[in-house]
């Protein structure tokens, strides 16, 4: 019988059949490894155009309105007046003295865009003696609508988490809606592109409570009303006629 090489795993002399298997072994698991990760990257949906620049700190001034969730109306982002939603730098909204709201202010901290979208992860507000209330103008009723999409919290939708939508963004939602930050809307084929989303409110315009939390990132279908205010798109309906789909 022809002797064979024994292997000694701390010797330095590695018999050469051996050590051409385990070359061969660590270089096929590479590649196969790469090539994995790069099917799973090809297959995650696209990220979408939202951007949060924290290292861009800026301020912004207009007034700030409580309702349906706290936003300050500008004129400091050009194209007339858009509101800008105020939120803290977690998964929970801001409070503000009372004095500071429906009057002249200026915010300070960093911005969170997607198209037509805005909101600022605030770090100070103070009282702006600039003269004039920035109003949101009148609303306009582009009318009933029954469309398919996806319940969103509206920071990590804009862009805070790229991408913020889909099953696998469904615990960060819930969370983010649980806290009280705003709830935006998106038509489900339409998820990634940045100016096709709505504000998210029930039927009288105003925010929902700890009830529609079980429905947020999952697809729904939503049989409600499109209202425009200050440029921004409104979906508002009734939370029974929000249908899992």
């Amino acid at each position: 019988m022809a002797e064979e090489p024994f292997f000694v795993g701390w010797s330095d002399d590695l018999a050469r059949p051996t050590r051409r298997q385990m070359l061969g072994a660590g270089l096929g698991l590479a590649v196969g490894a790469g090539a994995l990760g790069a099917g799973l990257g090809a297959m995650a949906p696209p990220p979408g155009p939202g951007v949060w620049d924290q290292g861009r700190k800026v301020a912004i001034t207009g007034t700030i309105y409580p309702e349906p969730y706290l936003h300050l109306l500008t004129r400091d982002l050009g194209e007339g007046v858009r509101p800008v939603f105020l939120v803290g730098p977690d998964k929970t909204r801001i409070e503000v003295r009372p004095a500071l709201t429906f009057t002249g202010a200026a915010v300070t901290g960093t911005m969170i865009e997607r198209g037509e979208h805005a909101m600022m992860a605030v770090e100070g507000i103070y009282p702006d003696p600039a003269p004039g209330r920035v109003r949101p103008g009148t609303e306009k009723d582009h009318g009933d609508v029954l469309i398919a999409g996806e319940i969103l919290d509206a920071k990590c939708w804009f862009g805070a988490m790229r991408p913020g939508y889909g099953k696998t963004h469904k615990a960060c939602a819930a969370l983010c809606a649980k806290g009280g930050l705003p709830l935006a809307f998106a038509e489900l084929e339409r998820c990634a592109e940045g100016k096709a989303g709505f504000l998210f409110l029930n039927e009288r315009g105003v925010a929902f409570g700890p009830e529609i939390i079980p429905l947020v990132a999952d697809p729904v279908a939503v049989r409600g009303r499109i209202i425009e205010v200050a440029g921004l798109r409104q979906v508002r309906a009734r939370l029974r006629d929000v249908v899992r789909l």
